[in-house]
């Protein structure tokens, strides 16, 4: 198993993310609660980051085309919506879609020993 160093207990705040670099990969660390979580820093709609967006409970939204994912999970929960989060209808998101299909995102275990975070792969 992989592990790497990616900061402290003491880096975030509850409700906050922000940007690590993990062997050679940008993952978005974030904390909901006490926990927490990492994914890739990259949509899985078009590979645009996802540090710009809003965490709400344990749902980042991505800034560009408004797609959902849960960060404890990876899981999709909204495609393509709109366009720097402004919703659009139905039919102009199958556009925005460009062709493809929802996707989560892939996330990484989020270890907390003594107030070190580590990523375990």
């Amino acid at each position: 198993m992989n592990r790497i160093r990616i900061g402290t207990i003491h880096d975030l705040q509850p409700g906050e993310t922000k940007v690590v670099q993990a062997d050679g990969r940008s993952m978005l660390l974030a904390r909901v609660g006490n926990q927490y979580y990492a994914v890739e820093n990259r949509c899985s709609h078009l590979p645009l980051p996802l540090s710009g967006g809003k965490l709400e409970d344990c749902v980042i939204t991505c800034p560009f085309h408004n797609s959902r994912f849960d960060v404890r999970t990876g899981e999709n929960l909204d495609w393509v919506t709109g366009v720097v989060g402004i919703r659009t209808p139905g039919w102009s998101r199958r556009l925005l879609a460009l062709g493809r299909q929802p996707q989560g995102l892939k996330r990484a275990t989020v270890v907390v020993e003594a107030e070190n975070l580590f990523l375990e792969e």
